[in-house]
């Protein structure tokens, strides 16, 4: 009986523990930021100064909240342009305060979550007519 009593004790101090971590983290506050901000991610981009030019189509593919913060939270979309597709990442950094930063930057298809095997030939084809990957940052919004 002691043991049990000892092994139930552990198992709650482990989860609390856990608990006590994953809030540490600010994974909560950080999911629950994107949840609320990843919809708009189409209009930063369209807001924003963009390599590619104006997006006519602009689909989001998925968000992602990486569990040690840096950055707080990526949006992942798929951007039709003049010059062809392209796949971008939005890092949201600094979401904690008052004003937050977004930066975009190309990403190769592999790294892209959801898009069809004809979709990634595009977009390679599109990377190929603009000279090869724009792996160079872009503030679209908040601080540069």
């Amino acid at each position: 009986m002691k043991r049990l009593r000892w092994w139930s004790i552990g198992a709650g101090v482990a989860v609390v523990v856990a608990v006590a971590f994953v809030f540490g983290l600010g994974l909560p506050r950080r999911t629950a930021f994107l949840a609320r901000e990843a919809p708009n991610a189409c209009a930063l981009m369209a807001e924003g100064a963009s390599p590619f030019g104006g997006a006519s189509v602009c689909t989001p593919l998925g968000r992602r909240t990486p569990p040690f913060g840096h950055p707080d939270g990526q949006v992942f979309l798929l951007l039709e342009t003049s010059t062809g597709p392209a796949a971008v990442r939005i890092d949201y950094t600094g979401t904690g305060s008052g004003d937050y930063t977004a930066t975009a930057v190309e990403i190769p298809t592999w790294e892209a979550p959801g898009i069809s095997h004809d979709t990634a030939e595009r977009i390679k084809e599109g990377i190929n007519q603009r000279g090869g990957l724009k792996t160079v940052p872009w503030v679209v919004h908040g601080a540069a």
